[in-house]
């Protein structure tokens, strides 16, 4: 498996949004390469599971080298691609003292246990940051100030919060 990788909600800049990739079988290939590399663990929160991985860009998005590329599981993703995550309802920006990987991992825990998104978001810890926790400010400003970077991050202590997530993107199961 790769190195683990700091999981901290991003932006990606809006001129990669649409990047090239190569044919299907092409890309099925390096997915799978990758995957089996990792074996099929998050490289953020270490979770195992054969279905429902991706297959991440570390650095610019139309490099698809094997090393340029990592495993994530949904909730990760979701993180690393917090603006969409918002706008769709997935998560809310809070302040938190808790690593994000630690949150991801806490919430699959809770939804094991049978607790709801509310009763997991209650144990952690949690304060407003500078807009209210659905503002899709935090992309929009992270974006505007953002250049030519790759990618733009929160600050900490913003973190990613899980609101609505179905089963299959949270599943504790390792299979």
């Amino acid at each position: 498996m790769t190195n683990r990788f700091d999981l901290r909600p991003a932006i990606t800049n809006p001129a990669l949004w649409w990047p090239k990739r190569p044919p299907r079988a092409e890309w099925n290939r390096i997915r799978r390469t990758v995957l089996e590399r990792d074996d099929y663990t998050c490289s953020t929160c270490e979770h195992r599971a054969i279905k429902n991985m991706h297959v991440h860009h570390l650095a610019h998005s139309d490099d698809n080298a094997i090393d340029n590329l990592i495993t994530i599981c949904v909730a990760c993703h979701a993180v690393l691609h917090f603006g969409r995550s918002i706008t769709l309802g997935v998560i809310e920006i809070w302040n938190c003292p808790l690593p994000q990987a630690e949150i991801v991992q806490q919430t699959r825990m809770g939804i094991a246990r049978g607790l709801s998104l509310e009763t997991i978001k209650q144990d952690l810890q949690l304060g407003l940051g500078p807009h209210p926790p659905a503002s899709d400010l935090y992309a929009n400003e992270l974006i505007e100030g953002m250049g030519s970077a790759p990618r733009a991050y929160l600050p900490e202590p913003l973190k990613a919060i899980f609101v609505s997530l179905k089963q299959w993107q949270i599943n504790p199961s390792s299979s």
